[in-house]
């Protein structure tokens, strides 16, 4: 398993079973995920293959929003549950002060059960790590 697959893992406390099974390619201080079959797969030039799982920083592996939202299922560690306001806040971009018991650092964002985003914890303050996109008009 890739060195930063793992860092994740035991962050979240994933089971490496799940995450054992894909394959890693680091790229332009990004972390890419998929299947073997899709990470093997040349038959056409693809810019970019499997899913972008993390961001690549001096000091720390930020996980992005969209790989946690298709694997932060499988999480047990580093949650924070959100009530429908805080979920409407953080999902806007927003901050708020929470007790949580988790570790400063990334969290996994998870409201009714289903993981929505990455946010970032610093006692006691969640700051949101959702992408805000711009209205398409």
């Amino acid at each position: 398993m890739n060195r930063r697959i793992r860092e994740l893992s035991a962050r979240f406390g994933m089971p490496t079973d799940v995450l054992g099974r894909l394959e890693a390619l680091e790229e332009q201080e990004t972390v890419f995920v998929g299947t073997p079959e899709v990470m093997s797969f040349d038959a056409v030039r693809p810019m970019r293959r499997g899913i972008r799982f993390a961001r690549i920083y001096p000091y720390s592996l930020k996980p992005t929003t969209f790989g946690m939202q298709v694997l932060g299922g499988q999480a047990t560690r580093n949650l924070v549950e959100l009530t429908d306001e805080q979920a409407k806040l953080l999902i806007n971009g927003g901050s708020l002060n929470v007790k949580a018991d988790v570790d400063n650092g990334f969290v996994l964002l998870k409201w009714q059960g289903l993981v929505v985003g990455v946010g970032f914890y610093k006692r006691p303050v969640l700051k949101s790590q959702i992408p805000r996109f711009r209205s398409v008009e």
